[in-house]
């Protein structure tokens, strides 16, 4: 009898565990990013935005490192761009009536013109509120 109480114990403790492990992260944000300074910046900020949240989880990929060859592969990312960033896999959202894509450095704040991209610090942190559930 008391064989069977401590395996339904150790049963109820995994299940437990296991629920918590897999709720831990709600949100997943992928960060592709070229190790220059400027990108290295953008990447800071988006960092310090993510902080304002609960259940995020960062994974930083440089794009001239071998060992993120797969993980750029997994997005098909082709094209050359300083930063990247994807949540829960996509990097395209709409806002409004606003199409944004998480690509290139944010509006206002690209030193060469052709990197300038069409998202702010807030677009990001209304996708991430919104991927949250609103926490």
């Amino acid at each position: 009898m008391k064989i069977k109480l401590m395996i339904y114990s150790f049963l109820a403790v995994a299940a437990f565990l296991f629920a918590a492990m897999s709720n831990a992260y709600s949100v997943t944000i992928e960060i592709f990013y070229l190790p220059h300074p400027p990108a290295e910046a953008v990447v800071r900020d988006v960092e310090s935005v993510i902080k304002e949240f609960k259940g995020v989880a960062v994974k930083k990929y440089s794009f001239e490192s071998p060992e993120s060859r797969k993980h750029i592969a997994k997005y098909n990312i082709k094209e050359h761009s300083p930063v990247m960033i994807f949540v829960n896999g996509k990097n395209q959202f709409s806002l409004g009536k606003r199409q944004v894509i998480l690509k290139n450095f944010q509006k206002g704040n690209a030193f060469v013109p052709m990197f300038e991209g069409n998202w702010s610090y807030e677009d990001l942190r209304q996708i991430l509120k919104s991927a949250a559930g609103g926490k």
